[in-house]
């Protein structure tokens, strides 16, 4: 739901609650639709013998994901989780992650210009035929045919 929605995360809110049949997160993320950009949200639930080795865990989770991806971090949510089991905690962390819009487009790789417009097309939920040809070609500096062939090589049907 979060990729069909255009614009960026400006404030993350989040709730946890666990028993004994398990645990329910509540994710509220509050976008504004006027500065358009891939937004994703991250999480972990890691479990440690106490709090630090729990978040330790999670964050070393989180940041292989933040890795490949380039953007800001919009918000994050850390809540502790004790259960009465000894020596368990539960450490959960959600992230909120605004990815960044190239400004500049010039001549790119193959790979960097079938990324962006992958981008594109998460921005405009999936839907090919939102994309004007031409002035994607224009911009990228290619024809309407390698647009049409990034599209298919996408997995995407104009």
């Amino acid at each position: 739901m979060l990729a069909s929605t255009q614009g960026c995360i400006t404030k993350l809110d989040a709730n946890i609650d666990s028993g004994i049949s398990g645990a329910t997160a509540r994710i509220v993320a509050v976008v504004d639709e006027s500065d358009l950009r891939p937004k994703c949200i991250l999480w972990a639930n890691e479990a440690g013998g106490n709090d630090r080795t729990a978040l330790r865990r999670a964050q070393e989770k989180i940041n292989v994901q933040l890795a490949k991806l380039r953007g800001e971090i919009a918000g994050f949510y850390l809540k502790f989780i004790t259960p009465p089991l000894p020596k368990r905690t539960y450490a959960t962390l959600i992230v909120a992650v605004n990815e960044e819009m190239p400004k500049k487009v010039g001549k790119l790789s193959l790979e960097e210009r079938r990324e962006r417009l992958a981008a594109m097309l998460r921005l405009l939920g999936n839907d090919p035929r939102a994309i004007n040809l031409a002035q994607v070609a224009k911009i990228f500096g290619v024809s309407r045919d390698t647009i049409y062939k990034d599209l298919q090589d996408l997995g995407t049907k104009r």
